[in-house]
């Protein structure tokens, strides 16, 4: 994952914000925002920021603009009682009123601020059932297909823009996002950034739980997991244009035309590999298994010399491992890792290559032991002998001690068991 998405992520939790405006104009402004929040004076913190956002506006500086107008909102809503629905009351309001250039990014960092807000409260919302009320505008008392409707009609929004967006280098925000360890070519323009904030949320595990039952579903044998060419042409046939499914595939196409003329692959391999990737967590059918296998294969040899095919390679490798095949999963593993050492697919792979080589040994039995008496399981890994020994102990004795759990005993009480004569040895 790009680590560019840590930059807005710090907005959209209120958790902290990127600073880094050493070489901006209003640098000490900033730096005087921050040592205000830090010695708990909020009023002096909005006081520094007004003459900040003001010229952030005038200058066209929108990525400083954004980040002012977030951090506005955070101090403001925190005198308020630092309540969700405050801050997203008052980003309503900016929004509105919104020079055009930023209104995209504010509506992603709104709809991430509803995701958050559900991320904190996840059990209020399952627990929630559809009434017949209209909702009411306090989003904390809605049910999940409601909020889940609101944080898709703000992404919608803010992609709406895609014509613009996909002018903007990712790099002119650099002054909102942090600078994280992948290049800016994964993710070269703005449009690329909330394209798969969006995705991140069309393509998460909790939007079953909002799915009617005859929600469009995926099928294995669907070009979900076929090559680029076939997943480019495909019109899924569906009236259901509204379900999360549907809109992650009109993503992914979009982010694959968008970058199919790239001089750089980076991007267009990232997104392939990622559709193949959900494919394979979401598409049902016995078809399944084979045609991920050979779908993550194909990524991997049509595109070696990448870095890419490192990764490809180890969810393949993790898929082999969850089945039980350690064999073939390893020297998957080792090939990504030998191919691309340095990237982050290499280093998985290495990661992955390590814990399928590691020893390990335990024994497995009931604790309470009665007629017919219980089986010892000897559970071993990398290793060709195992020796264990079962020694008599009166209990009685450590009951006494309150030692009611063997999980309890010191260390010289266990030492003083097993120094005991065996019972049994193998």
């Amino acid at each position: 994952m790009n680590g560019m998405l840590c930059g807005l992520l710090a907005v959209v939790t209120v958790a902290s914000m990127n600073t880094s405006l050493a070489a901006g104009p209003r640098a000490a402004r900033w730096q005087r925002v921050e040592e205000a929040v830090q010695k708990g004076l909020p009023q002096t913190a909005l006081a520094e920021l007004k003459p900040i956002l003001e010229g952030a506006l005038a200058e066209r500086a929108w990525a400083e603009a954004v980040k002012a107008i977030a951090r506005k909102i955070v101090l403001e809503s925190g005198i308020e009682g630092n309540r969700p629905e405050e801050r997203v009351r008052r980003l309503t309001v900016e929004l509105a009123q919104a020079p055009e250039a930023i209104q995209p990014v504010l509506e992603a960092v709104l709809a991430h601020w509803y995701w958050h807000y559900f991320q904190q409260n996840r059990w209020r919302f399952m627990r929630r059932t559809a009434t017949a009320q209209a909702p009411g505008a306090d989003f904390t008392t809605w049910d999940l297909p409601r909020l889940f409707a609101e944080i898709d009609r703000h992404f919608t929004r803010a992609l709406a823009a895609a014509p613009q967006l996909k002018a903007i280098p990712i790099a002119t925000y650099d002054a909102l996002l942090a600078r994280g360890t992948v290049p800016d070519a994964y993710r070269p323009t703005l449009y690329d950034f909330i394209a798969q904030e969006a995705l991140s949320f069309y393509t998460s595990g909790e939007q079953a739980a909002a799915l009617p039952e005859d929600a469009f579903e995926v099928a294995a044998e669907s070009p979900i997991i076929g090559t680029a060419g076939e997943f480019l042409e495909w019109q899924p046939a569906t009236t259901d244009t509204q379900a999360p499914a549907f809109k992650a595939i009109r993503l992914y196409q979009e982010l694959l035309r968008f970058h199919q003329a790239d001089a750089d692959r980076s991007a267009f391999l990232d997104a392939d590999l990622a559709r193949l990737v959900w494919g394979k967590n979401v598409a049902r059918g016995e078809a399944r298994d084979g045609r991920v296998q050979a779908a993550l294969e194909r990524f991997a040899k049509e595109n070696g010399d990448h870095e890419l095919a490192s990764l490809a390679l180890w969810h393949e490798a993790q898929r082999l491992r969850g089945e039980g095949d350690y064999v073939q999963a390893r020297l998957l593993a080792l090939r990504g890792q030998q191919a691309h050492p340095a990237s982050a697919g290499g280093r998985l792979c290495a990661n992955l290559v390590a814990e399928i080589e590691s020893r390990g040994a335990e024994l497995v039995t009931e604790r309470i032991w009665g007629a017919p008496w219980p089986k010892i399981q000897v559970r071993y890994r990398n290793v060709t002998r195992v020796y264990f020994r079962v020694v008599g102990a009166d209990w009685d004795a450590f009951l006494d001690r309150r030692r009611r759990r063997p999980e309890r005993l010191s260390d010289a009480e266990r030492f003083a068991l097993v120094a005991q004569q065996p019972l049994h040895e193998w």
